[in-house]
């Protein structure tokens, strides 16, 4: 099939969506208030290429790579202000990939530590051309062979990190997934291919495939609208797998899958729940979950997950599951072994078309007799899953919203799982006796999303998941629960129906925490952002002194009210959680008070800041204080009575003397101390010093002998 045939083949798909959209001038209809959609880059006006698939980040978002339908990848560079789109591809792949209906370059990721190993991981659907003649002598770069039987691959290339313009390292090129035709994804009609790569926290690779059977009838195998014999004739399919839409059911089989890999060698992980250690690369060592019939996009959690493989639990998986002719899925995957339903049941409810085919499962292990697919699979009775990984596959794991086809007008209907007793039930969003309040809505292709763990779009919509519907393009907002029963327990519109031209991706940039949009549509990439709330007055601590008054010159009350912000949606508010100042020491007291500021959509920021009344204003004496003296120690005065008062409360004083030893008995000091004391414990003091001295002379106790005239021979003797 020649290139013109490829580049009328994109045209066509264009056309063919935008008339499914409905194409009109509200196409630009308006976010919520304060959120701004901008074009980062419009590829068809102003580089003349078309039809951009997704974005990828590196781990600070300086890098913005982004991958094509017709097989080729793209980078642009932070500058400091904007990103710039490197001229050259960094990978071009065209001549491999299948770029026809909706299949091309599927899905691009980086490995966890790409800023020093270069590595990326590509997903695609394979030219056939390429498939069976390259590299052999019947190998035309100029040709291909579209609608016809062939495989989707796994590769994994090397970027060279010093390069520039930043290039991959030739001979890079290793296959983890589809190194032959018979060992890829078999792929037997014009659609459902899947496919989004996603890292775990544990490092492992996960990959989602879709049944590749026929969207035109129940496809039970020898349809005849599919290539199911030329892909026998190949060995692309084996005969068991003829069963067109039951891949998605087999455990045998690479359809309709979510896979597990080691990205060092494609192998299964060991904790897989059907991990067979002689043969790591089969379909069952390699199968995470599965029932799916063509998971377009999916999402890995951030923050969740174990970082050890051998735990099994790489993190909760949202993956969109593009539904046949009534409904539309999304599917949390929590744990290993989780069997979506598809194609026994869409949305919530069985398939009937599928229900009685009464196709059997001639590759289940153990190689029953007689078992029909439609046996293998039931509704569930209860939120338990079984706590055997392996035996999961019994059982209906309903996707969390399911949503009904439909024009972009009422009647809307989207549903959740629920239970009545042990009858599975499906309410509509908002309906009486849903668990899940809301917005309901139509659509006709679920894209997967991505899970806010930040507030750069503002408070309202942190820990909560985007997703999106390719046709319908809106975009959802999801409030997600713990899972102990359904997921969500809100879901809103947060833009309208044919919002933008076809959304096919969604990615959060960790440079500036903006969401980032394709729209295939006009060829697009854009961000949708926002200016949270913030402060122009940020509330810092506040002090006053203590005036004896329960608010000196209302110090508090003006403090409260002092403080102010702004933000881009509409009337920014600022309450506080004040309920009074603690009564502390006195009259002084303190509060910590949370200021919230909140703006009319709903989103906040808080700040905490402590008031304090203080009192520094120490007790004041009310008498004349006593000054130091000299005293004789026959007249020692007495010590006064001192009082004091304080400004912010009561005060006390407490006397004390003490006496110092001085040269002789009667010469010695005595120190006076008078301390006034408040509530808050400021004190002065008052010290008073007494000299004391002994100034007078000793008396005789007796009467004093008085002068006489004694002969010598009659002296008295002395008195004593």
């Amino acid at each position: 099939m020649s290139r013109y045939y490829q580049i009328t083949n994109r045209i066509y798909i264009i056309l063919c969506l935008f008339i499914l959209l409905g194409f009109s001038a509200n196409i630009y209809s308006q976010l919520p208030t304060g959120y701004t959609d901008d074009l980062i880059f419009d590829f068809n006006n102003d580089f003349g290429i078309d039809t951009p698939m997704g974005t990828a980040f590196n781990s600070d978002g300086t890098k913005m790579f982004i991958w094509f339908y017709q097989g080729f990848i793209k980078v642009a560079n932070w500058n400091g202000n904007s990103y710039v789109l490197q001229n050259d591809p960094v990978l071009d792949i065209s001549d491999e990939v299948g770029a026809w209906r909706d299949f091309g370059l599927l899905s691009l990721a980086l490995d966890p530590d790409f800023d020093s190993n270069g590595f990326i991981y590509l997903f695609y659907v394979v030219d056939r051309e390429h498939l069976i003649d390259f590299p052999g002598p019947n190998y035309d770069p100029n040709d291909n062979d579209y609608f016809e039987a062939t495989i989707s691959r796994l590769t994994k290339y090397q970027v060279d990190l010093n390069s520039s313009p930043l290039s991959t390292v030739s001979n890079s090129r290793q296959v983890l997934l589809g190194e032959t035709k018979e060992t890829g994804v078999p792929l037997t009609h014009q659609s459902h291919a899947g496919g989004t790569i996603v890292f775990g926290a544990d490092g492992t690779l996960l990959v989602s495939t879709g049944d590749n059977a026929s969207y035109s009838s129940v496809d039970d195998g020898n349809a005849t609208e599919t290539y199911f014999q030329q892909a026998l004739n190949d060995g692309i399919l084996r005969p068991d797998e003829n069963v067109g839409a039951f891949r998605s059911q087999m455990t045998t089989s690479l359809c309709g899958k979510v896979l597990r890999l080691d990205p060092a060698t494609g192998d299964g992980i060991p904790s897989n729940p059907l991990y067979d250690s002689n043969n790591p690369r089969s379909a069952e060592s390699r199968m995470y979950a599965m029932g799916l019939r063509n998971p377009f996009r999916m999402s890995i959690q951030p923050g969740t997950g174990s970082t050890n493989p051998a735990v099994g639990f790489p993190g909760i998986l949202h993956v969109t599951d593009v539904g046949w002719g009534t409904w539309e899925d999304l599917h949390i995957i929590d744990k290993p072994g989780l069997n979506a339903g598809w194609p026994l049941f869409e949305g919530l409810v069985a398939h009937t078309g599928y229900q009685n085919t009464n196709a059997e499962y001639l590759d289940a292990l153990g190689n029953p007799t007689g078992l029909r697919f439609e046996d293998d699979c039931i509704q569930p009775t209860s939120w338990a899953d079984n706590p055997d990984p392996a035996l999961r596959q019994f059982t209906h794991n309903r996707p969390e919203i399911a949503w009904k086809h439909g024009p972009p007008v009422a009647p809307f209907d989207a549903r959740v799982p629920w239970f009545s007793g042990s009858t599975p039930t499906d309410p509509q969003i908002g309906g009486s006796g849903s668990p899940t309040s809301g917005d309901m809505f139509n659509g006709n292709a679920a894209v997967a999303g991505v899970y806010l763990k930040n507030a750069n779009l503002g408070s309202f919509y942190e820990d909560k998941y985007f997703f999106s519907d390719y046709v319908r393009s809106f975009i959802g907002v999801g409030t997600m629960t713990d899972g102990t029963t359904n997921w969500f327990s809100d879901v809103e519109l947060f833009a309208p129906h044919q919002y933008r031209a076809g959304i096919v991706h969604m990615a959060q940039n960790p440079l500036d925490g903006f969401i980032y949009y394709l729209e295939i549509g006009i060829s697009d990439v854009r961000r949708i952002s926002f200016v949270p709330p913030y402060w122009t007055v940020e509330p810092a601590d506040g002090f006053a002194e203590a005036d004896g008054t329960p608010d000196p010159g209302n110090a508090f009350a003006n403090w409260l009210t002092s403080f102010a912000g702004d933000g881009a949606c509409g009337t920014l508010t600022v309450t506080h959680d004040s309920s009074g100042l603690s009564d502390d020491c006195g009259s002084t007291g303190t509060e910590t008070v949370t200021f919230t500021l909140t703006d009319d959509c709903g989103n906040e920021i808080t700040k905490v800041a402590t008031f304090t009344i203080v009192d520094t204003t120490p007790p004041v004496f009310n008498e004349a204080l006593p000054p130091d003296t000299a005293a004789d120690c026959d007249n020692i005065p007495s010590a006064e009575t001192l009082t004091a008062t304080d400004v912010a409360g009561t005060a006390s004083v407490v006397f004390d003397e003490s006496t110092a030893a001085g040269i002789c008995a009667g010469n010695y000091t005595i120190t006076r101390t008078w301390t006034a004391t408040d509530d808050c414990g400021n004190d002065t003091v008052h010290t008073q010093t007494l000299t004391v001295t002994d100034t007078t002379d000793p008396t005789f106790n007796e009467a004093l002998p008085t002068d006489q005239a004694v002969d010598c021979n009659n002296i008295p003797a002395a008195d004593t």
